[in-house]
């Protein structure tokens, strides 16, 4: 009898123990985060490219397309990083942001044909563009356009390590501190500022901290992404800060959503918290300004805040095509949307692509890749 209750009470203690072991797989597993990447997310493409599914395949032709190019692409690192206002100096803005923003387009791209591929050459590359800027930029001005490019071109080296983490071969420390010490401090100064700035300066941060893995600091940018969202979308919609500015205001108002819902992704992918849900006020809120916004970018004549005809609309080629990579992203996050209507013919989409076809911010570069994907998003 004795034997009869010590055999039974090992079977227990053998069904608990698989148990917790399945949930702790599968914990793992749902709460892997690479900032605006996710396991699951990735996985679920690379099973699409192996089924030769589209438009995965043709997205992933076009990437390893870029990535071998960025494989024979210079580095061109800077000491001290200013670039002047674009209102003042166009040219020289244009001139002063490439070495960031190109190199941080080139080590995104790579990082994440590696993490498709497991090419390693990809992975050693990257690293080399993220080690030069840690080792070879001693300064990020605080003043003029500087802390708004760092911010939307910058956090594309973030993006980059944060795909590397798990790449044991990389020595990160360097980049680390640079990330601390240097980044961090200048992207704040736009994090602090009111309309695109400070949505592109929330999501540089949130970013920045998640490869950090600072949880307290990104605790507090998630609250931030709140306020910036109660405090920039009016009550029809509108972005409050972009509808002033003129022949631009089209523009600007996708440059100021499309930051702010990468940040709300980036919060879902780390903490599963679900600010696209629709029954929350947040969620209502940016689910009324994308709407918003989708009908005028269908009937940008109709754009009630500029009525000249230089107005600035979507959908011009050599300005990237905006904001079909916003709502590529976004007819995932609400499929029942009507947003994949606008956005089905220009696939494979890259975004974040201006001047004349130069790469320009990071936010929802290659939706069309890898969409975004949220189990429980609320329509």
């Amino acid at each position: 009898m004795k034997f009869k209750k010590t055999f039974t009470l090992i079977i227990i203690i053998t069904i608990i123990f698989l148990i917790s072991l399945i949930w702790w797989n599968q914990w793992q597993k749902k709460s892997k985060s690479y900032g605006i990447y996710s396991e699951r997310s990735i996985d679920y493409t690379k099973k699409s490219i192996k089924s030769n599914e589209e438009p995965y395949l043709s997205a992933y032709k076009q990437l390893i397309s870029l990535a071998d190019k960025s494989l024979k692409s210079d580095i061109n690192t800077v000491v001290f990083l200013r670039v002047p206002s674009a209102n003042e100096n166009k040219q020289g803005h244009i001139d002063a942001s490439k070495p960031l923003t190109e190199d941080a387009y080139h080590a995104y791209i790579l990082s994440l044909a590696w993490k498709l591929t497991n090419k390693q050459q990809y992975a050693d590359k990257s690293k080399k563009i993220l080690d030069a800027w840690a080792n070879n930029n001693k300064l990020i001005s605080h003043k003029e356009d500087t802390p708004l490019v760092s911010s939307y071109g910058g956090v594309g080296l973030i993006n980059a390590a944060l795909l590397l983490k798990d790449d044991e071969s990389w020595d990160q420390s360097s980049f680390r501190i640079w990330v601390r010490t240097t980044y961090l401090p200048a992207i704040k100064v736009a994090r602090n500022r009111e309309n695109n700035w400070g949505a592109w300066g929330n999501l540089a941060s949130l970013t920045s901290y998640s490869y950090l893995d600072d949880e307290n600091s990104f605790q507090k940018e998630v609250k931030y992404t709140k306020q910036l969202i109660n405090t920039q979308i009016g009550v029809d919609g509108e972005m409050l800060k972009e509808i002033s500015r003129k022949e631009n205001s089209m523009f600007y108002t996708y440059f100021g959503l499309a930051p702010l819902t990468q940040s709300m992704y980036i919060i879902y992918n780390q903490t599963e918290f679900n600010l696209f849900d629709i029954n929350t006020p947040e969620g209502a809120k940016v689910k009324r300004a994308l709407d918003y916004y989708y009908y005028f970018a269908e009937h940008p004549d109709e754009w009630p805040y500029y009525r000249e005809a230089n107005l600035n609309k979507p959908f011009v080629p050599q300005d990237g095509y905006w904001p079909i990579s916003l709502y590529e992203a976004m007819s995932k996050v609400y499929p029942k949307s009507r947003y994949d209507s606008i956005v089905y013919k220009y696939r494979p989409i890259l975004g974040g692509y201006l001047n004349n076809g130069k790469p320009h911010h990071m936010a929802w570069n290659f939706p069309t890749l890898i969409p975004p994907n949220l189990e429980k998003a609320s329509q």
